[in-house]
């Protein structure tokens, strides 16, 4: 139901943008044309009129000016507004209950991806320990199978799944792999939100918020490298 809802509403905000763009560019070129008019034409010679005026009159009051305005201007942006007026209200979604159900239906507490888990930022922590650049540029064959030796006793299994088909061993591809699986395996519950104000890490110790520019409504998560979009984007 939330996720249908999302669609159709992403639909309204791309109608807005729409209209918004078409609204402004029309503006921008009447205000355009009117720099371009000559000093003959209604309009200028009206303030010249009013400027005449206001001379004669110095010792009177002020007179308040007059700005007009086009109404089907006000047309325009009254329609702008009752689109997202209506946008707010049928996306005044609980983002909270939302998490709520997300854990409740996806988040899992696996052992052995969370053993996992743990062992492959070990393997990633030996190697940032060393240093990736020091690792690449290392032409002591005998220092090199001491760190291969040493990630393979941490665990054979992964080790041997990365190398399996390569001849050679190349840190570098060999971080790219733990970095993918470290994804795979990670508990933590990435709560994506548009609003900085905003914060569900106090829902579950596994959550951790953060801010998305790119959001304009509702949150998206990404739980075990993988998107759950519940937001206006």
């Amino acid at each position: 139901m939330t996720l249908t809802l999302v669609f159709l509403l992403k639909k309204e905000v791309n109608d807005i943008n729409s209209k918004s763009k078409i609204y402004f560019t029309k503006k921008a070129q009447e205000y355009t044309d009117s720099i371009k008019r000559d000093d003959s034409s209604p309009k200028r010679e009206e303030i010249s009129k009013e400027e005449n005026n206001k001379d004669k009159n110095n010792n009177k009051e002020d007179k308040k000016s007059v700005i007009y305005v086009e109404k089907d201007a006000n047309y325009e942006i009254d329609d702008l507004l009752k689109i997202m007026k209506q946008i707010d209200v049928k996306f005044a979604t609980d983002n909270t209950k939302t998490i709520l159900n997300f854990i409740k239906t996806y988040v899992t507490d696996d052992k052995d991806q969370l053993k996992k888990y743990d062992v492959l930022m070990e393997m990633k922590k030996y190697i940032t320990e060393i240093g990736l650049f020091n690792i690449m540029v290392n032409d002591n064959p005998e220092e090199i199978e001491e760190i291969t030796k040493k990630l393979r006793l941490m665990n054979e299994d992964i080790y041997m799944e990365f190398s399996s088909n390569r001849e050679t061993f190349d840190v570098s591809e060999f971080c790219n792999y733990l970095d993918y699986e470290i994804g795979k395996c990670d508990p933590t519950i990435y709560v994506y939100v548009g609003d900085k104000k905003l914060n569900y890490n106090a829902i579950n110790k596994k959550i951790q918020t953060k801010y998305s520019q790119d959001i304009y409504k509702g949150i998206k998560i990404v739980y075990l490298n993988k998107l759950y979009d519940y937001s206006l984007s």
